[in-house]
């Protein structure tokens, strides 16, 4: 059995990583840098359905091997890895917690109290830079963009949060839950995404300071939209997937129905 279960790991595996890498060849560029794609949601879907380390291999293998056949960049593959792999793990692991142990979550107020979070902070950032209460290194040489772009960042994930609540009110059960760990991995995604785009340009291309956040954040409308568009779609097509292939035997570690009827 557990050599059947292996086998079939493995399989999915396979399958999921050549559908995130053609999912991510599905892409519209944007001015600012980047692009919108599907590949995070293969990675979220792949989780949801198999579980963390399936989805993480996979949606990292899939979307690595993207960056290193289409731009030849081994840096960019494992970059993806990394942050794919962290991706699918917090997807796979948080469903099957929540689901299998009809864990109850009030995921309205949770998202709502982050987002509040999330403006307070901001907030408290702005007020303690205007009243000269917070040092900042001497090296950022414009301190004022850069206090602007921590803060709009917080503002911009509390503003993602609220929308989460008011897209999931009229969800089931398991939508509320597919759209909380999703939403939930789609801004550490983000956060990831910014710290290693900062990291890379600053230690590994040798730019200023100033240069890799403005670098950085010209890479970060492309990945709200494409975290958004993955928490839209796994939202809506996780349910009827499930029940047309829910005798399937990568399911029999999922109790959905049970979770419905809590």
């Amino acid at each position: 059995m557990n050599r059947n279960k292996a086998l079939i790991n493995l399989i999915m595996c396979a399958l999921f990583a050549a559908l995130a890498f053609t999912a991510t060849n599905i892409r519209i560029p944007l001015p600012s840098g980047g692009m919108i794609h599907l590949g995070n949601f293969v990675v979220v879907i792949a989780a949801l359905f198999c579980g963390g380390i399936v989805g993480g291999v996979a949606g990292g293998i899939g979307c690595g091997l993207f960056d290193l056949i289409i731009y030849s960049d081994p840096v960019g593959f494992v970059k993806y890895f990394i942050l794919k792999l962290i991706m699918g793990l917090i997807v796979g692991y948080l469903f099957r917690m929540i689901i299998n142990h009809k864990i109850k979550l009030k995921f309205n107020i949770i998202l709502t109290v982050l987002s509040v979070i999330f403006i307070f902070l901001s907030t408290t950032v702005i007020v303690l830079y205007i009243n000269e209460e917070l040092n900042l290194s001497s090296k950022i040489t414009n301190q004022g963009f850069y206090i602007g772009l921590v803060s709009g960042f917080g503002y911009l994930f509390a503003l993602i949060l609220m929308l989460a609540v008011w897209i999931m009110k009229k969800y089931s059960k398991v939508q509320k839950c597919i759209t909380f760990v999703v939403g939930i991995s789609v801004v550490v995604n983000i956060v990831l995404e910014f710290l290693w785009s900062l990291f890379e340009n600053f230690f590994y291309l040798n730019l200023s300071f100033e240069a890799s956040l403005i670098k950085g954040v010209s890479t970060m409308p492309s990945c709200i939209l494409t975290g958004v568009l993955s928490v839209v779609l796994a939202t809506i097509v996780f349910m009827p997937i499930y029940e047309a292939t829910k005798k399937s035997a990568i399911y029999e570690n999922l109790k959905i129905d049970e979770y419905e009827e809590v």
